[in-house]
């Protein structure tokens, strides 16, 4: 008999629910539910049990949008805890695993179909299977999450990229374009979150020409950065960027922009590359929850 596993996706400002069985998510079982209606996560879950799947579930993976440290998560941007161990017990003895958000879409990557993914820069040949991916999160925040599959196995690092310091490459870029409020930018987050596109934004003309200006400018900055993660992290299998503001940039004309900075020869060695994608699927992160091992 194939055990049931509860997969979600809890964001600052909702929860997205699904079941698994035997890795695959049940595409019609998948509901979202607002955060500002619930206490904790554990309300969100009953109330999505109680319809679901009222004789229970053998298995839990939740993603987190915040740090996991363990068996213990906290969400980033509401006052939500996690603790795996009370989480079973209040569900009779289920198996709980818990896992940041980016490592969740880390999990989905290999089986991501095309219709699942906007392809930037296609692969030079077939870039399933094994090998190397990286998840690039540019939304409120910014987080990587380096990904190794082997033998099948999908393995994701927990990194704080988002708090390294700027590369020298895409600091002297901006303050070539803004002068010293380029300052105001310290680390790679700093830049590329949510915060950033809208500080760098307001040194643009408020009107089209503006927009695509500053489009274009911010579109070169991403691909310095994502020249560097490449280097870095040698992903030959793709760096997948996810979140709002990475769809909402590689999704306007400035995509052309970026895709012709990203793909200029590297001075070290012209045979390194990487396709780029954007995930489109909302339920990639559920998709990972129903892939990654439960143990215990």
């Amino acid at each position: 008999m194939t055990r049931l596993r509860l997969a979600a996706d809890v964001g600052g400002t909702n929860t997205r629910l699904g079941l698994a069985r035997d890795g695959v998510l049940l595409a019609d079982t998948v509901q979202s539910f607002r955060n500002d209606t619930y206490s904790g996560f554990a309300e969100v879950m009953d109330q999505y049990l109680q319809n679901a799947a009222p004789g229970g579930v053998l298995e839990v993976a939740i993603a987190i949008a915040g740090p996991v440290t363990g068996t213990t998560a906290r969400l980033t941007n509401r006052d939500w805890h996690f603790d795996a161990a009370a989480l079973s017990r209040h569900l009779n003895g289920a198996r709980v695993h818990l896992l940041n958000d980016l490592a969740a879409l880390g999990q989905a990557c290999p089986n991501l179909g095309a219709d699942c993914l906007d392809t930037v820069i296609a692969p030079a040949d077939d870039a399933g299977g094994d090998g190397q991916r990286l998840v690039a999160g540019i939304g409120t925040g910014f987080n990587l999450s380096p990904v190794l599959q082997a033998g099948g196995q999908v393995q994701c690092l927990n990194v704080e990229y988002g708090h390294v310091s700027l590369p020298l490459d895409v600091a002297e870029l901006l303050r070539s374009r803004i002068g010293d409020a380029a300052a105001e930018f310290r680390t790679v987050e700093h830049l590329f979150s949510g915060r950033g596109y809208a500080a760098v934004r307001a040194q643009f003309a408020d009107d089209d020409a503006g927009t695509q200006a500053f489009q274009g400018f911010y579109a070169e900055l991403l691909s310095l950065l994502a020249r560097n993660l490449v280097l870095a992290f040698l992903p030959a299998q793709g760096i997948y960027f996810a979140g709002a503001v990475a769809r909402s940039l590689l999704s306007s004309p400035a995509r052309q922009e970026f895709a012709e900075a990203f793909r200029q020869p590297f001075a070290l060695d012209t045979g390194i590359e990487a396709p780029v994608f954007v995930i489109l699927d909302d339920a990639a992160a559920l998709k990972g929850c129903a892939a990654v091992t439960v143990s215990g």
